[in-house]
This record gives C-alpha cells, sequence and structure tokens, in this order.
C-alpha cells in the first residue's frame, strides 16, 4: 500500500469517525435511535479501519526490518569468506616461507640431516597447511549457518508480515461490509 493511500484510508477514518460521532449525537438530541445506531456503527468502523492500517504498517515495518537483517547477514558472510580467504593465503604462505628456510638450513647441513629435516618440514608444512583447510570450512560453515538462520528469520517475519496483512484485510473488509447494513435497531 502506497503512502499516498495509507494517508486516504487515515483521513476516511477521521471522517467517519467525526460523522459517526455527529450521526450519534444528532441521533441521541432526536431520540432517533436508528440514527445512533449508524454513528455507532461508523465509529465502530472508523475504529476498525484505524487498526487495519496500523496492523498494516507494522507488517510493512517487520517486512523491511526482515530485509535488511537478511542484507545484513549476507554481507557479514561475504566479510567472513574474505576473511577466512586472507587467512588462509597468509598461512600458505607462511607455511612457503618456512618450508624456503628449513630447505636452506638443510642443504648446508649434511645430506642425510638435510633429507630428514626435509620430511620433518614437508609433514609440518602439511599439518598447518590441513588445519588451515580445517579452519576455514569452520568459518564457511558458520557463515552458512548465519546465511541460514537470517533467511530463516526472514521467512518467520515474512509470514508474520502477510498474517498481518492479511488481518488488516480482514479488518478492512469487515469495516467495509458493515455499512450496507443499516437497518440495525
Amino acid at each position: 500500500m502506497t503512502e499516498h493511500s495509507k494517508a486516504g484510508d487515515a483521513r476516511k477514518g477521521l471522517i467517519g469517525a467525526i460523522k459517526g460521532r455527529a450521526k450519534e449525537i444528532v441521533g441521541a438530541i432526536a431520540k432517533n435511535d436508528s440514527l445512533t445506531a449508524e454513528g455507532e456503527l461508523e465509529q465502530a468502523q472508523a475504529r476498525d479501519r484505524k487498526e487495519a492500517s496500523v496492523a498494516e504498517a507494522l507488517a510493512d515495518a517487520e517486512a523491511q526490518q526482515a530485509r535488511v537483517e537478511v542484507t545484513n547477514a549476507k554481507l557479514d558472510s561475504v566479510d567472513a569468506r574474505n576473511g577466512v580467504d586472507a587467512q588462509t593465503a597468509a598461512a600458505k604462505s607462511i607455511v612457503e616461507t618456512e618450508q624456503a628456510a628449513q630447505k636452506a638450513a638443510a642443504a648446508q647441513a649434511a645430506q642425510r640431516a638435510a633429507a630428514q629435516e626435509s620430511v620433518q618440514a614437508e609433514a609440518q608444512a602439511q599439518r598447518e597447511v590441513q588445519q588451515a583447510s580445517a579452519e576455514e570450512q569452520a568459518n564457511v560453515r558458520a557463515a552458512d549457518e548465519m546465511v541460514s538462520d537470517a533467511l530463516a528469520d526472514h521467512q518467520t517475519a515474512t509470514a508474520n508480515a502477510a498474517k498481518a496483512r492479511a488481518k488488516a484485510d480482514e479488518l478492512r473488509a469487515q469495516a467495509d461490509v458493515v455499512p450496507g447494513n443499516t437497518d440495525l435497531p
């Protein structure tokens, strides 16, 4: 619903409440129970229309909040993945630097010591790469869970907003149907 139609509904509600109050007062003064009842009915319709407008505004606000939360979760996920990629690259660079240093030291030592140190350095590098990979996978899973949670929150908020809109439409429909019953006592 646009802001223009929301303002129009608010005006209709105010005018309906004023007209209803006026009819109620005139009916009471003129001792016309039908006019008094019609005035009370118009006031009730105005209240219902106002409640429907409020419910719809709340639903719109909740839907907007849910969209903001999803966007923030997506941004957090991208940031987390970028951080994981940067950590992985840094860990890989460190491992490569350590391997080069170990190889240089091994070349200066005896061939047997160099071979032993090289094997140990490679094993250590492989463990660090595996550990970095495991950490990266854990961070990616955590980021995916955040996105899933945000999407679930969004879906819940969207469902709540839809329910609130449906309720607002129902109240509005009820308010629009009631004026036809002017032969109330």
